[in-house]
């Protein structure tokens, strides 16, 4: 029998070295920064992103607990650890961020009107070990805005006129859901109760809802936002009465010339014109602003009109009449 012999260089050689042991990822969540806040009636509404990564750079697959705390600053200098045991907590739970990991969250502030706040947040992995703890945001609250009421939707010539009980001076966030809309969207601010919507459309479904704001230091408070107020304008109202007519002898005809009606839904014009001291007669209705009368004779005088039709057939009041004396 032969023995062969192979040397420990070989084995580990063959083997390879997979370097010392690594401990255990602790798997700590990195630190909120984003967290932001506006006061929204009685409550602090706080907005923040829940990490996607540890501090050593892993991903996070499954999250644990939230930790939101909202309270006084208390005395002496400032230490969010020391201060965040006396802090009220807030219930919130990490299940119900989106996708992205953003999260709203809604602390009561009522009983701290007047006072200034703070708010901090951390989260944790499963078994329980935090993340430190995120941004602290210092928050002067007031006393909660009052919702607008008796909010009041009108149809008028340049689209809908909305009106609202509430702070004559006060500013105002207005916001809109159109047919086949499925949210509200903010579409304008208002100093003081009136508004008008001047996109909106005759014929077609509108819901509104207006909200009160004010202007807290760098932030913002509002209030809840008002009932819904839901209206499908009519388009009742005439448009605006041309201006500019003038009137020229032309070859056998008359030339007729007025500005251009500026209305978004207009159709056109209608022409009238009454023979020397006769009743004024609809002869034309031309889309332009321009008109070329040949049914005239030489040595009579005529009298011409315009007004200008909607969409809806809403016709304007006529222009003032010019004159004109043809030469024999």
């Amino acid at each position: 029998m032969r023995l062969i012999l192979v040397s420990a260089s070989v084995l580990l050689a063959g083997c390879g070295y997979v370097g010392d042991p690594r401990p255990p990822a602790l798997n700590i969540p990195k630190r909120i920064e984003d967290l932001g806040a506006i006061q929204h009636g009685a409550s602090l509404r706080l907005t923040f992103t829940l990490p996607k990564m540890t501090t050593e750079d892993l991903l996070i697959r499954e999250r644990g607990d939230l930790d939101v705390r909202v309270g006084v600053p208390g005395g002496g200098d400032f230490n969010v650890d020391a201060w965040a045991p006396a802090a009220g907590r807030v219930p919130a739970s990490a299940a119900s961020a989106k996708e992205d990991g953003a999260m709203v969250v809604e602390a009561p502030v009522g009983e701290f009107a007047g006072n200034e706040v703070f708010a901090a947040v951390r989260t944790s992995n499963p078994k329980g070990r935090w993340s430190g703890w995120s941004n602290v945001l210092a928050v002067k609250v007031v006393k909660p805005l009052e919702a607008p009421t008796g909010v009041s939707a009108k149809a008028s010539a340049d689209g809908v006129r909305l009106s609202w009980q509430g702070e004559p001076q006060g500013r105002y966030r207005i916001y809109r859901q159109a047919e086949k809309e499925e949210t509200f969207t903010q579409i304008g601010e208002a100093q003081g109760s009136i508004y008008v919507d001047k996109t909106a459309d005759f014929g077609k479904l509108y819901r509104y809802r207006v909200q009160a704001v004010q202007k807290v230091g760098e932030r913002e408070a509002e209030s809840d936002l008002s009932a819904t107020k839901e209206i499908t304008p009519v388009d009742t109202f005439a448009p605006a009465v041309p201006a500019g007519l003038t009137v020229l002898s032309g070859v056998s005809s008359v030339e007729l010339a007025w500005e251009r009606n500026l209305d978004k839904d207009l159709r056109g014009y209608q022409v009238y014109r009454a023979t020397g001291d006769g009743p004024m007669e609809r002869i034309a209705s031309p889309a332009e602003p321009a008109y070329s009368d040949k049914a005239v004779e030489s040595g009579k005088s005529y009298r011409y009109a315009v007004s200008a039709v909607d969409q809806a057939g809403n016709e304007s009041a006529k222009s003032e009449p010019v004159a004109i004396t043809l030469q024999p």
